[in-house]
């Protein structure tokens, strides 16, 4: 199963999906349950179970875009072969979505050269019309609707330990699921009713978790009016504002604080002093910091990253210093023994109260960089996507799917040198780690991590979650 979290929020998973594939590999029969995850003897039941496997393995062929006809046939071969439900019942469902148009896939103009032949397709297919030349053939393509993961579990498709969440706005419980996280960088989770509920207002509404920095929207229902720029100060208006006394009906938006966020940019806070309504503006920043000047432009007071104040308390119960992920400084060269000591630390932190990790700085407290993890990483991925993924494939595979949502990767600045900011949350239950061809239990002890054999481990079990 492939499950994937940003800041605790589940914004991938694909169990749903594996099931289904499953059942047909096994032929083993499709539940048909009523939305109290009932069984069920209902038409309307049986055909709504058959929608949602169809549209769930359609939507999952590799190009089924350009492919429709490939996906029909070999959906409805899949489940012919499985038995349970008959032909005209399958084909009675992409009946049911079928709509015909000139926008061609391409396994359609392959199938239909003299179509590349006729120079009119291409605007034909953006109009969507044949009318001017009724002997251009159409194709029929299929529009599934998206099922999401409510009616999933609501008629038991579902099998995750979902977490709910309530709404704090409007106390709607709100499970912790990718169709109810953000899209963007940020990936948080956020409460649908309020969302629709005010479509009129800025994305910051609605929000149940946040991520760090906190979200700031996107620029996407009312995008802000850019009335003036300087060089001394911008204007920014709020289109539609409701509380506005102005007779174009605009808010004022201000500025109302700042941040550094995880893509190196400095955060403009803004919000109309009529309504409220927030936003953001995002420039890049140089050298990852701000600083403030003085009236003469000399560098005043640093705002510092809570790396400085980490690496000043030193290693404790809850922090640990790691120079690199996998880069071996000593031998210069790549060393991927140097990945086990990261979950070997996160393991420690999960079994005890949690703590913070801090990958780029050295046991003495200097501020190393994982720069020179990126240039181990595949060339695609030398960039801190491409390093969070790769911690998310270690506590994967050493520690198991499950705890990731435990553990909470962020990046941060400090002396121009990216750090890996890692907080790991105490897990419910212990966490075993695979090490060598073994499995062996770590806890936090002062300031190390360290293995307990079977007698210690038991105790340990026993009194630490009761």
């Amino acid at each position: 199963m492939t499950k994937e979290y940003v800041n605790g929020n589940l914004y991938v998973c694909d169990e749903c999906l594996r099931d289904i594939k499953s059942k047909l590999k096994s032929k083993v029969e499709f539940p048909i349950n009523n939305f109290n995850n009932e069984p069920s003897d209902e038409s309307s039941d049986r055909k709504l179970i058959l929608e949602m496997i169809i549209s769930k393995l359609f939507h999952k062929i590799d190009g089924w875009m350009e492919r429709p006809k490939y996906a029909k046939t070999k959906i409805m071969t899949d489940l012919i072969n499985h038995g349970q439900f008959a032909e005209d019942e399958i084909e009675s469902v992409f009946k049911g979505y079928e709509y015909e148009t000139t926008n061609f896939s391409d396994e359609f103009i392959q199938e239909h050269p003299e179509i590349d032949s006729i120079e009119i397709w291409k605007p034909l297919a953006l109009a969507g019309t044949t009318e001017e030349y009724p002997n251009i053939p159409t194709e029929k393509k299929y529009s599934f609707p998206t099922f999401g993961c409510d009616l999933l579990i609501a008629v038991g498709y579902c099998k995750a330990d979902v977490e709910t969440l309530v709404c704090p706005d409007c106390g709607l419980e709100i499970q912790n699921t990718p169709e109810n996280c953000t899209w963007g960088y940020e990936r948080d989770l956020v409460c649908p009713k309020c969302v629709n509920k005010r479509a009129d207002e800025f994305d910051t509404k609605g929000l149940v978790r946040n991520g760090n920095p906190p979200h700031h929207g996107h620029w996407t229902t009312q995008k802000p009016e850019l009335v003036y720029t300087g060089t001394d100060y911008f204007s920014i208006l709020h289109p539609f504002c409701k509380k506005s006394p102005r007779e174009d009906g605009k808010g004022a938006m201000l500025v109302s604080g700042v941040w550094i966020d995880d893509c190196g940019r400095v955060v403009l806070s803004l919000e109309c002093i009529f309504c409220g309504a927030r936003n953001a503006l995002k420039p890049f920043m140089k050298d990852g910091e701000i600083s403030l000047l003085n009236e003469s432009g000399a560098v005043w007071k640093r705002i510092e990253s809570r790396v400085y104040e980490l690496i000043e308390g030193g290693e404790s119960e809850r922090v640990e210093f790691k120079s690199s992920m996998r880069w071996d400084y000593k031998k210069s060269t790549k060393n991927k023994d140097l990945e086990h000591e990261i979950t070997r630390t996160i393991s420690a932190f999960l079994n005890s109260s949690g703590g913070i990790l801090l990958i780029g700085v050295d046991d003495e407290g200097n501020i190393k960089g994982i720069e020179k993890d990126f240039e181990t990483l595949r060339e695609d991925k030398q960039n801190i996507d491409g390093f969070e993924l790769h911690i998310t494939d270690l506590v994967n595979g050493d520690l198991g799917k499950e705890y990731r949502k435990f553990v909470h990767v962020s990046f941060e600045m400090a002396d121009g040198k990216r750090i890996c900011f890692i907080e790991i949350d105490k897990s419910p239950g212990p966490v075993f780690l695979k090490s060598e061809g073994k499995t062996i239990f770590v806890v936090r002890s002062g300031n190390r991590s360290q293995a307990y054999d079977a007698e210690e481990q038991n105790r340990y079990i026993k009194t630490h979650w009761k």
